[in-house]
Order: structure tokens, then sequence, then C-alpha cells
């Protein structure tokens, strides 16, 4: 069983933690759980590309 820390991930680039992950089965989080490596690589992937603070104010348009 191969098993990588997210603590490790975490001081590594993005595309080499990605590389890491394709080489480990687990991956062993905070709380001490293992979450299986193909889901957390995913989620590693989609947590990138969503913007977590606005840049603008959205406006209200009435009709």
């Amino acid at each position: 069983m191969r098993v990588v820390s997210i603590y490790d991930l975490r001081r590594l680039p993005r595309r080499e933690a990605l590389a890491k992950l394709r080489e480990a089965e687990w991956v062993l989080d905070e709380g001490a759980t293992f979450i299986p490596s193909g889901e957390f690589s995913r989620i590693l992937e989609n947590s990138g590309s969503v913007h977590k603070r606005l840049t603008h104010k959205h406006k209200v348009v009435r009709a």
C-alpha cells in the first residue's frame, strides 16, 4: 500500500503533487483518514479552477 501525506503534497508545486498522487494509492489527510488517491487528485484539480474571492460585485437589475 503506497501512501502519501497531505503535508508532503502541500510543499510541492501543483504538477509535482499530481505526479506524486498518480504513484500513490492513498492520501493521508489531517484527520488521519485515508482517501483514495484518484478521488483526491480529482478534488485537487478542481479546487484551483474556482475563484475563492469575488473580484467584482454583482448588480441587481430590475425589469
